[in-house]
């Protein structure tokens, strides 16, 4: 079978004034990657995307560039506006970055022509590079059928399409309704067997930037067929419960681990309370790390 694709969405560090700590945020980069995941997708809404600044993103995309190489790195340039979109996209490509991903516009209610728009001031911007359609609609009060998004895919060509939509049926329903086959990507972290059983790929996974090897670990099993893939599947669905609700408890889980100096968040996220920390600290003992043919 062929390797499902693991991409980790990385959080951004601030140090204690609620600045971007780039040396903290590099060390993020490189501990998803040296755990197994094959990329990391940066600027995201796991990285509070909405509360940097433009030059704060491309910061944080150089620096994940000089940790990864341009070929690993993801980076997501979806604004509020297709203008602010498109400077991000060059910034981007400026780096040597290949791969963007383009959230619809979000905040001011947003029809197709909207995101017509928001695709083509990326593919504008950045005509070489392999864009992925970012549906989130829970996030951007945007909503696009299955259908739509289908044949927006097939109109600016993209690449495929990185989906925020919870359970596998949105996912399959994109995959039957494209033309030609394109790469489907699930923002759902813990159910990376069904997603592939729809016709989608890989996921693109928050918790994985934190505990990275168990992730690692399933993915190896399902490429290779093995019989560990129901144990493996079984740990990550142990994992996701505990750091996936909050961006608070995953940046904790890496501050536990030594990878930050700081949980803190800039938006304005709850920080975990005793007991979700009693839970963060069990899961990172429980999670010795294994090896993984993806390192």
């Amino acid at each position: 079978m062929t390797t499902p694709i693991l991409i980790a969405a990385t959080p951004t560090a601030f140090d204690a004034d609620g600045a971007v700590d780039l040396e903290s945020t590099r060390a993020i980069y490189a501990h998803t990657l040296e755990g197994g995941t094959h990329a990391i997708f940066v600027n995201g809404t796991t990285a509070e995307f909405a509360a940097l600044s433009v030059a704060e993103r491309r910061a944080n995309l150089a620096a994940a560039v000089d940790v990864a190489g341009a070929d690993r790195v993801i980076a997501h340039v979806g604004a509020a506006s297709p203008h602010e979109t498109a400077v991000l996209a060059r910034d981007a490509v400026e780096l040597g970055i290949t791969r963007l991903s383009v959230l619809t516009p979000f905040y001011m209610p947003a029809t197709l022509v909207g995101v017509r728009r928001q695709i083509a001031a990326a593919k504008t911007a950045a005509p070489q590079a392999e864009i992925y359609l970012y549906l989130f609609p829970d996030r951007t009060g945007v909503h696009v059928s299955p259908e739509q998004a289908a044949a927006l895919i097939d109109e600016f060509d993209l690449a495929g399409a990185k989906i925020s939509i919870a359970g596998t049926d949105y996912l399959g329903a994109v995959a039957a309704a494209l033309s030609t086959p394109r790469t489907l990507l699930s923002g759902n972290d813990g159910l990376l067997r069904e997603i592939l059983a729809v016709g989608g790929h890989g996921v693109v996974s928050g918790v994985s930037s934190s505990l990275p090897e168990p992730f690692a670990r399933l993915v190896d099993a399902i490429a290779d067929g093995s019989d560990d893939v129901d144990s493996a599947a079984d740990r990550v669905n142990e994992i996701v419960p505990v750091l996936g609700p909050s961006i608070a408890g995953l940046k904790l889980s890496l501050q536990l681990q030594g990878v930050i100096t700081d949980s803190r968040c800039r938006m304005a996220i709850d920080e975990p309370a005793s007991d979700l920390r009693e839970r963060i600290e069990a899961t990172i003992a429980a999670a010795a790390p294994v090896e993984s043919s993806l390192r």
